[in-house]
Protein backbone atom coordinates (compact mmCIF):
# COMPACT_ATOMS: atom_id res chain seq x y z
CA UNK A 1 0.00 0.00 0.00
CA UNK A 2 1.09 3.69 -0.97
CA UNK A 3 0.12 6.41 1.12
CA UNK A 4 0.09 10.06 -0.18
CA UNK A 5 0.04 12.03 -3.04
CA UNK A 6 3.88 12.27 -3.32
CA UNK A 7 4.47 8.17 -3.21
CA UNK A 8 1.62 7.51 -5.39
CA UNK A 9 2.35 10.25 -8.28
CA UNK A 10 5.85 8.91 -7.93
CA UNK A 11 4.60 4.89 -8.31
CA UNK A 12 2.45 5.90 -11.06
CA UNK A 13 5.04 8.04 -13.33
CA UNK A 14 7.76 5.01 -12.58
CA UNK A 15 4.95 2.73 -14.05
CA UNK A 16 4.93 0.18 -10.95
CA UNK A 17 2.01 -2.06 -11.29
CA UNK A 18 -0.87 -0.36 -9.40
CA UNK A 19 -4.11 -2.11 -9.11
CA UNK A 20 -6.62 0.90 -7.65
CA UNK A 21 -6.08 4.21 -6.10
CA UNK A 22 -8.98 5.40 -3.53
CA UNK A 23 -9.17 9.17 -3.36
CA UNK A 24 -11.40 11.46 -0.75
CA UNK A 25 -14.41 13.60 -1.70
CA UNK A 26 -11.96 15.98 -3.39
CA UNK A 27 -9.74 13.54 -4.85
CA UNK A 28 -10.82 13.52 -8.04
CA UNK A 29 -9.48 16.93 -9.50
CA UNK A 30 -5.91 16.04 -7.87
CA UNK A 31 -2.72 15.21 -9.74
CA UNK A 32 -2.72 11.91 -8.99
CA UNK A 33 -6.07 11.02 -10.49
CA UNK A 34 -5.12 12.11 -13.43
CA UNK A 35 -2.27 10.19 -13.87
CA UNK A 36 -3.81 7.15 -12.93
CA UNK A 37 -6.41 7.73 -15.32
CA UNK A 38 -3.83 8.12 -17.95
CA UNK A 39 -2.82 4.85 -16.59
CA UNK A 40 -5.96 3.01 -17.19
CA UNK A 41 -5.58 2.77 -13.17
CA UNK A 42 -8.78 2.39 -11.49
CA UNK A 43 -10.38 5.06 -8.87
CA UNK A 44 -12.49 4.49 -6.29
CA UNK A 45 -13.76 7.11 -4.05
CA UNK A 46 -13.97 6.86 -0.37
CA UNK A 47 -14.69 8.55 2.51
CA UNK A 48 -11.76 10.15 4.57
CA UNK A 49 -12.58 7.48 7.12
CA UNK A 50 -11.84 5.07 5.11
CA UNK A 51 -8.36 6.64 4.46
CA UNK A 52 -7.85 7.00 7.69
CA UNK A 53 -8.94 3.42 8.60
CA UNK A 54 -6.52 1.70 6.08
CA UNK A 55 -3.43 4.12 6.57
CA UNK A 56 -1.28 3.74 9.49
CA UNK A 57 -0.38 7.53 9.47
CA UNK A 58 -1.47 9.84 12.26
CA UNK A 59 -4.38 11.58 10.00
CA UNK A 60 -6.01 10.54 6.81
CA UNK A 61 -4.11 10.31 3.58
CA UNK A 62 -5.64 12.12 0.63
CA UNK A 63 -4.75 9.34 -1.52
CA UNK A 64 -4.02 5.25 -1.00
CA UNK A 65 -2.87 3.34 -3.81
CA UNK A 66 -2.98 -0.46 -3.99
CA UNK A 67 0.41 -2.13 -6.03
CA UNK A 68 2.07 -5.10 -6.72
CA UNK A 69 4.70 -6.12 -4.69
CA UNK A 70 7.70 -7.44 -7.32
CA UNK A 71 8.05 -10.92 -8.14
CA UNK A 72 11.17 -12.92 -6.59
CA UNK A 73 13.59 -13.83 -9.73
CA UNK A 74 17.40 -13.97 -10.34
CA UNK A 75 18.40 -10.71 -11.14
CA UNK A 76 21.38 -9.85 -12.90
CA UNK A 77 23.74 -7.64 -11.39
CA UNK A 78 24.24 -4.37 -13.04
CA UNK A 79 26.95 -4.89 -15.71
CA UNK A 80 28.61 -1.02 -14.20
CA UNK A 81 28.15 1.76 -11.30
CA UNK A 82 27.76 1.39 -7.95
CA UNK A 83 25.41 -1.78 -5.90
CA UNK A 84 24.26 -0.84 -2.43
CA UNK A 85 23.75 -4.06 0.15
CA UNK A 86 21.97 -3.33 2.93
CA UNK A 87 22.61 -6.20 5.85
CA UNK A 88 20.24 -5.98 8.99
CA UNK A 89 19.51 -2.98 8.94
CA UNK A 90 16.18 -2.83 11.13
CA UNK A 91 14.74 0.10 11.04
CA UNK A 92 12.36 0.71 7.67
CA UNK A 93 12.65 4.54 8.00
CA UNK A 94 16.67 3.62 7.84
CA UNK A 95 15.93 1.46 4.70
CA UNK A 96 13.97 4.09 2.41
CA UNK A 97 16.22 6.83 3.59
CA UNK A 98 19.44 4.68 2.35
CA UNK A 99 17.06 3.57 -0.77
CA UNK A 100 16.60 7.31 -1.51
CA UNK A 101 20.24 8.56 -1.48
CA UNK A 102 20.76 5.70 -3.33
CA UNK A 103 18.45 7.18 -6.12
CA UNK A 104 19.99 10.63 -5.66
CA UNK A 105 24.00 9.30 -6.46
CA UNK A 106 22.90 7.36 -9.44
CA UNK A 107 23.56 3.64 -7.78
CA UNK A 108 22.73 1.60 -10.11
CA UNK A 109 21.22 -0.98 -7.92
CA UNK A 110 20.35 -2.09 -4.06
CA UNK A 111 19.98 -5.14 -2.30
CA UNK A 112 18.11 -5.71 0.83
CA UNK A 113 19.57 -9.09 2.65
CA UNK A 114 17.20 -11.35 4.24
CA UNK A 115 17.28 -10.02 8.14
CA UNK A 116 16.98 -5.93 6.67
CA UNK A 117 13.50 -4.51 7.23
CA UNK A 118 10.74 -4.83 4.39
CA UNK A 119 11.51 -2.06 1.95
CA UNK A 120 8.40 -2.21 1.06
CA UNK A 121 6.27 -1.50 4.49
CA UNK A 122 4.84 1.44 4.86
CA UNK A 123 7.59 3.32 6.57
CA UNK A 124 10.03 2.36 4.01
CA UNK A 125 7.75 3.14 1.51
CA UNK A 126 7.02 6.84 3.10
CA UNK A 127 11.01 7.61 3.59
CA UNK A 128 12.31 6.88 -0.16
CA UNK A 129 9.78 9.62 -0.95
CA UNK A 130 9.21 8.05 -4.04
CA UNK A 131 12.77 6.99 -4.83
CA UNK A 132 11.79 2.84 -4.07
CA UNK A 133 9.62 2.60 -7.10
CA UNK A 134 12.47 4.68 -9.52
CA UNK A 135 15.19 1.88 -8.30
CA UNK A 136 13.50 -1.09 -5.95
CA UNK A 137 15.30 -3.52 -4.54
CA UNK A 138 16.40 -6.32 -6.71
CA UNK A 139 14.50 -8.82 -5.70
CA UNK A 140 16.65 -12.66 -5.61
CA UNK A 141 14.59 -15.25 -4.00
CA UNK A 142 18.29 -16.29 -1.87
CA UNK A 143 19.19 -13.00 0.09
CA UNK A 144 21.74 -14.48 2.79
CA UNK A 145 24.68 -12.84 2.43
CA UNK A 146 26.24 -16.23 1.22
CA UNK A 147 24.38 -15.93 -1.77
CA UNK A 148 24.99 -12.76 -2.24
CA UNK A 149 28.69 -12.65 -1.64
CA UNK A 150 28.38 -15.82 -4.28
CA UNK A 151 26.89 -13.32 -6.68
CA UNK A 152 29.24 -10.50 -6.52
CA UNK A 153 32.58 -12.89 -6.74
CA UNK A 154 31.29 -14.80 -9.68
CA UNK A 155 31.20 -11.51 -11.22
CA UNK A 156 34.41 -10.24 -9.78
CA UNK A 157 32.75 -7.41 -8.30
CA UNK A 158 34.67 -5.50 -5.68
CA UNK A 159 33.16 -5.59 -2.14
CA UNK A 160 33.76 -2.53 -0.09
CA UNK A 161 32.41 -2.91 3.58
CA UNK A 162 31.65 -0.14 5.75
CA UNK A 163 33.24 -0.04 9.19
CA UNK A 164 33.11 2.54 12.03
CA UNK A 165 36.51 2.13 12.82
CA UNK A 166 39.91 1.51 11.50
CA UNK A 167 39.41 0.96 7.79
CA UNK A 168 40.53 3.15 5.26
CA UNK A 169 39.27 6.88 4.79
CA UNK A 170 36.40 6.86 2.71
CA UNK A 171 37.80 10.37 1.24
CA UNK A 172 41.56 8.46 0.36
CA UNK A 173 39.75 4.84 -1.10
CA UNK A 174 40.23 4.72 -4.38
CA UNK A 175 36.30 3.90 -5.65
CA UNK A 176 35.79 1.33 -8.18
CA UNK A 177 33.31 2.59 -10.48
CA UNK A 178 31.78 -0.41 -10.55
CA UNK A 179 31.35 -2.00 -6.79
CA UNK A 180 29.13 -3.32 -4.15
CA UNK A 181 29.30 -0.81 -0.83
CA UNK A 182 28.14 -2.95 1.94
CA UNK A 183 26.19 -0.76 5.12
CA UNK A 184 25.57 -2.80 8.19
CA UNK A 185 24.14 -3.13 11.52
CA UNK A 186 24.79 0.29 13.70
CA UNK A 187 26.23 -1.63 16.16
CA UNK A 188 27.04 -5.10 14.96
CA UNK A 189 28.33 -3.92 11.68
CA UNK A 190 27.84 -6.37 8.54
CA UNK A 191 27.53 -10.44 8.81
CA UNK A 192 31.16 -12.25 8.55
CA UNK A 193 30.41 -13.38 5.48
CA UNK A 194 30.53 -9.97 4.11
CA UNK A 195 33.61 -9.34 6.36
CA UNK A 196 35.48 -11.75 4.67
CA UNK A 197 34.93 -11.85 1.06
CA UNK A 198 35.63 -7.66 1.55
CA UNK A 199 37.93 -5.93 -1.05
CA UNK A 200 38.12 -2.94 0.94
CA UNK A 201 36.83 -1.56 4.26
CA UNK A 202 36.04 2.40 4.23
CA UNK A 203 35.29 4.44 7.56
CA UNK A 204 34.14 7.90 7.96
CA UNK A 205 36.65 9.96 9.62
CA UNK A 206 35.49 11.49 12.83
CA UNK A 207 36.70 14.89 14.16
CA UNK A 208 34.64 15.50 16.88
CA UNK A 209 33.69 13.61 19.82
CA UNK A 210 31.07 11.12 17.93
CA UNK A 211 31.65 7.91 18.50
CA UNK A 212 29.78 7.52 15.24
CA UNK A 213 27.07 8.16 12.41
CA UNK A 214 23.54 6.64 12.26
CA UNK A 215 23.64 4.15 9.45
CA UNK A 216 21.37 6.39 7.11
CA UNK A 217 23.84 9.39 7.77
CA UNK A 218 26.74 7.67 7.23
CA UNK A 219 25.48 5.74 4.19
CA UNK A 220 24.88 9.19 2.40
CA UNK A 221 28.68 10.37 3.24
CA UNK A 222 29.98 7.31 1.56
CA UNK A 223 27.98 7.63 -1.36
CA UNK A 224 28.83 10.81 -2.24
CA UNK A 225 32.36 9.45 -1.61
CA UNK A 226 31.80 6.83 -4.70
CA UNK A 227 29.98 9.48 -6.96
CA UNK A 228 32.54 12.44 -6.11
CA UNK A 229 35.04 9.49 -7.83
CA UNK A 230 32.49 9.02 -10.78
CA UNK A 231 30.79 12.07 -11.60
CA UNK A 232 29.16 11.84 -14.85
CA UNK A 233 30.56 13.50 -17.90
CA UNK A 234 28.94 16.31 -19.87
Amino acid sequence: MVAGGNAVCAALLAGWPIDRVLVGPAGEASEWADLARDAEVPIVLVAEEILAYLSDLPSAPEVLAFARLPTAHDAALPTAGLTVVLDDIGDPGNVGTLIRTADAVGAAAVLTTESSADAFGPKAVRASAGSLFHLPPLAWPDRSPSALVAAFEREAVPIVVAVAHDGESCFDYHWPSRCALVLGHETRGVAAKWQAAATARVTIPIVGRAESLNVAAAGAVLLYAWRIHHAPTE
